[in-house]
């Protein structure tokens, strides 16, 4: 199984996690505190805390931190506080209880959708990332099919066939590292 393929099987995981935690979070405080609304606000908080910590974790590798990225995150999770506070509201309408749990479950599931868009990695980052990675790549001279891995000198996109010094003398990383040596 690829790094891919398990941080995103670990995504998956974080909602029922998340909601294993609140429960257990709610169920406590309810126990210790049975006529205060404060276990609401106590399974909500520590629920966000643990999607925030479990996500930030998760891709940490893969997501680039920038201050930029750093603020639209807090931002993000004003802004989730913000809508949370008010879904709560309207829903307190209805009852104050059923108000509190909307409000407590909007908030860090709206800033985990923001932060999938925050987090996202742009034009300019995808870019880098694929020079770097493709530095050592052999690619066909002709249509530049990456023909790493490939064993015969023949591309199969094009049909071009070379030889191996063809090849190797055709690839621009070799040959702007032989000037600069």
């Amino acid at each position: 199984m690829s790094q891919l393929v398990a941080r995103i099987l670990l995504a998956i995981f974080v909602f029922p996690l998340a909601a294993l935690v609140y429960i257990v979070t709610f169920v406590f405080a309810e126990e210790h505190n049975p006529r205060s609304n404060f276990p609401w606000l106590l399974a909500g908080a520590i629920a966000w805390a643990f999607i925030v910590t479990y996500w930030s974790l998760l891709w940490r590798g893969s997501v680039k931190q920038t201050a930029d990225r750093r603020l639209r995150t807090v931002g993000a999770a004003v802004g989730a506080s913000v809508v949370g506070i008010a879904v709560g509201a309207v829903g307190s309408g209805i009852d104050s209880e059923f108000g509190y749990f909307l409000g407590s479950v909007t908030t860090p599931l709206l800033w985990l959708v923001a932060s999938v868009f925050v987090w996202r990695e742009t034009a300019a980052e995808r870019a880098a990332r694929l020079q770097n990675t493709n530095n050592d790549a052999v690619v066909c001279p002709t249509c530049g099919y990456n023909l790493t891995g490939l064993k015969e000198c023949r591309c199969p996109e094009c049909g071009t066939q070379f030889t191996l010094d063809q090849l190797l003398a055709s690839q621009p990383s070799r040959v702007q590292a032989e000037l600069t040596d």
